[in-house]
């Protein structure tokens, strides 16, 4: 069984200040205003569903990771199957 690599803590501010820069600006009692609710046993953010543009959110991770060589050799295969997934889609 495949397992997902350690996110580096210093990458882990990156992602919460991604996860802040798309609230909706609403209070919210699941986060506590912060974007996310915490962090899983691989270091990676659990997202707020409620206040935070999860999509938006994704999509800019996807750019952070292609554009920073340490994460694109530790997570670059997890993001290849998704754009071959969405590929296969739009040209259906």
């Amino acid at each position: 069984m495949e397992t997902t690599p350690r996110l580096p803590d210093e990458h882990l501010a990156k992602a919460k200040e991604l996860a802040a820069g798309q609230r909706s600006g609403k209070n919210c009692k699941l986060c506590y205003n912060r974007g996310y609710q915490g962090t899983d046993q691989n270091n990676m953010l659990v997202l707020c569903p409620k206040c935070v543009d999860t999509d938006t959110v994704g999509k800019q991770w996807r750019e952070y990771v292609r554009d920073t060589p340490a994460l694109t050799e530790m997570y670059g295969d997890y993001f290849d199957e998704d754009e071959e997934d969405t590929e296969d889609a739009d040209e259906s």
